[in-house]
C-alpha cells in the first residue's frame, strides 16, 4: 500500500513536523525512495519550465511533501491507531486530517475514467490506467478503517462512488413512490 503514501506527498498541507527532508526520505520504505526521487526530478524540471514561461508561482504552486508519507503508508499497511500516532508525532485530530485526505484524493484517483481508444482530441486525457486505478481504490480500502472510516459506499467493481441516490437499479422515480409511500 505504498501508493497511499505517494498519494499523501501530493496532497499534504505540509508538515508541521521538525523533520528535515533527509530525515522524511530516510523514512521511506527502500522502494519508495526511487520513485519519489524521480518525483522530484520531475518537479524541479517542471518548475524550471514554469520559471523559463514566466508562470506565476503563487497561482501554480508545486511541490512534494514527505513529511506525512511514512505514517499514511503505515496506516494503509495495517497499523493501530497509536503505532499511527507515535510514527506521526501528530495530535489525533492532525493525523486524522492527513489520512482522510490521502484516503480522499485515493477514492477520486481510483474512479477516474480510462479511455482506452487513442483518438482523442490533444487537450483530453487518457486517465487514469485501470491498475493504477486499482492501486488506489485497495489503499483506499485499506485505509478506511476506525477512527478514519469514511461513511461513503465504494463500488469496488466500477472505482465509481455511489451516492445515495443513485443507487444501481434505482431511479428518481422510484423515490418519489417511496415517499409517497411514507406520506400515506
Amino acid at each position: 500500500h505504498e501508493l497511499a503514501g505517494y498519494v499523501s506527498c501530493l496532497v499534504s498541507e505540509g508538515s508541521r513536523g521538525s523533520s528535515s527532508v533527509v530525515e522524511s526520505f530516510m523514512k521511506l520504505t527502500p522502494a519508495q525512495q526511487p520513485v519519489i526521487q524521480r518525483s522530484l526530478l520531475a518537479l524541479e524540471r517542471l518548475m524550471d519550465v514554469q520559471r523559463r514561461l514566466s508562470v506565476d508561482e503563487t497561482s501554480s504552486k508545486c511541490q512534494l511533501d514527505l513529511g506525512t508519507c511514512d505514517v499514511v503508508t503505515a496506516w494503509a499497511s495495517g497499523c493501530s491507531w497509536s503505532e499511527a500516532l507515535e510514527i506521526s508525532g501528530s495530535a489525533p485530530g492532525d493525523l486524522a486530517r492527513t489520512l482522510h485526505r490521502a484516503l480522499d484524493a485515493l477514492r477520486q484517483f481510483g474512479s477516474l475514467p480510462y479511455r482506452a481508444t487513442g483518438h482523442l482530441p490533444q487537450s483530453e486525457s487518457f486517465g487514469i490506467h485501470p491498475d493504477i486505478r486499482r492501486l488506489c481504490r485497495s489503499a483506499a480500502a485499506a485505509m478506511d478503517r476506525y477512527p478514519v472510516k469514511d461513511p461513503l459506499p465504494f463500488d469496488e467493481d466500477e472505482g465509481e462512488v455511489i451516492e445515495p441516490d443513485e443507487v444501481p437499479g434505482e431511479g428518481v422515480e422510484d423515490d418519489s413512490e417511496e415517499e409517497t409511500t411514507i406520506e400515506a
